[in-house]
């Protein structure tokens, strides 16, 4: 994996927790399939938002550091290993996407369905290829 930022680690590591946590705390009886995350290069801001882009957490990096989007996957990945995506609230698939300010979504940052985890690259190319092969085999 390419470079990690150590210092921002645990920053986004809470923002996510808190993100989680705070759903939690409003869901009643909904569900979460995916969570949106916009970052504010101008603001420095991550802000974190539910499936009906409800504002979650938002987490100000420090004014010297940009956002590492690689370190963002890592933290990602290492809340899964943990069970953080295990909540009885967190339906599969569950995808973490890189959205603009108009919830454009710009990259899949971490995707998780059963036992499945892709946590970079173009998802729905590759499910389309697996789905296309699948059929084929079935159609024989």
């Amino acid at each position: 994996m390419k470079s990690i930022n150590k210092t921002q680690v645990p920053l986004l590591e809470i923002a996510i927790r808190e993100s989680l946590k705070n759903y939690e705390s409003k869901k009643g009886n909904t569900f979460l399939g995916n969570l949106y995350l916009y970052y504010d290069n101008e603001e420095n801001t991550l802000f974190c938002y539910d499936d009906l882009e409800n504002l979650l957490n938002e987490v100000q990096l420090p004014s010297d550091e940009k956002l590492s989007f690689n370190t963002l996957r890592f933290v990602l990945q290492e809340l899964n290993r943990a069970g953080l995506f295990d909540k009885e609230y967190i339906i599969k698939p569950f995808a973490v996407s890189l959205t603009d300010k108009n919830f454009v979504v710009s990259e899949e940052l971490f995707f998780l369905d059963g036992d499945t985890v892709k946590l970079k690259g173009n998802i729905w190319t590759e499910m389309e290829k697996d789905l296309d092969s699948f059929l084929k085999n079935l159609l024989q």
